[in-house]
């Protein structure tokens, strides 16, 4: 299982400011991914860990659990052979999840489709996210470190192009697409 800090910068633009941006970078490819966010009923995970997913691209499975600690996220990630609940059976999904006291059935809570082109930068990945879920659509710009540097800087002077400044960091994927069920 692999296990890295994240650290991201990401907000929301209108349609015609991402477009704007994605512009700047003609040889932008989408791919398709399709993310699937399990919980238990209780909503454990989210109110005391993170959150918890399964992507799949191109028929391949990663399942990530993004846990919140002192020192920001830690996610630990690990291929998987498939987008069903019997994965977190096996003895490395099981073992992280019994480590993190998450004993109860876990279940299927939401799901969201991105469209994402990624901008190697060098010392960071800049992600153009076009998501759908329930109905709805957002426009996400997601600058992801690699390696220390001053990401900030570098994440403002690209969004100045469409007089836009980073502030904080949007809501994520999973709190938007959980949020638009309610809305339903």
């Amino acid at each position: 299982m692999n296990l890295h800090f994240e650290k991201e910068f990401k907000i929301l633009l209108n349609k015609d400011q991402f477009i704007t941006l994605l512009k700047q970078y003609p040889k932008a490819e989408f791919k398709k991914q399709v993310n699937t966010y399990y919980d238990t009923k209780d909503f454990y995970i989210r109110n005391h860990i993170g959150a918890m997913r399964i992507r799949e691209i191109d028929h391949q499975f990663i399942f990530t659990l993004k846990h919140r600690c002192q020192d920001g996220v830690q996610e630990y990630e690990v291929n998987v052979s498939e987008n069903s609940t019997t994965v977190f059976e096996t003895e490395e999904i099981s073992s992280l999840l019994n480590s993190l006291h998450i004993d109860q059935p876990i279940t299927k809570i939401a799901s969201l489709t991105t469209y994402r082109a990624l901008i190697p930068l060098g010392d960071a990945e800049l992600c153009f996210d076009y998501s759908e879920y329930n109905g709805m659509c957002d426009f996400e710009i997601e600058y992801e470190y690699l390696r220390p540097h001053d990401g900030l800087a570098v994440f403002n002077e690209i969004l100045a192009v469409v007089n836009v400044r980073y502030e904080k960091n949007c809501k994520a994927k999973i709190q938007r697409a959980l949020e638009s069920c309610k809305d339903q």
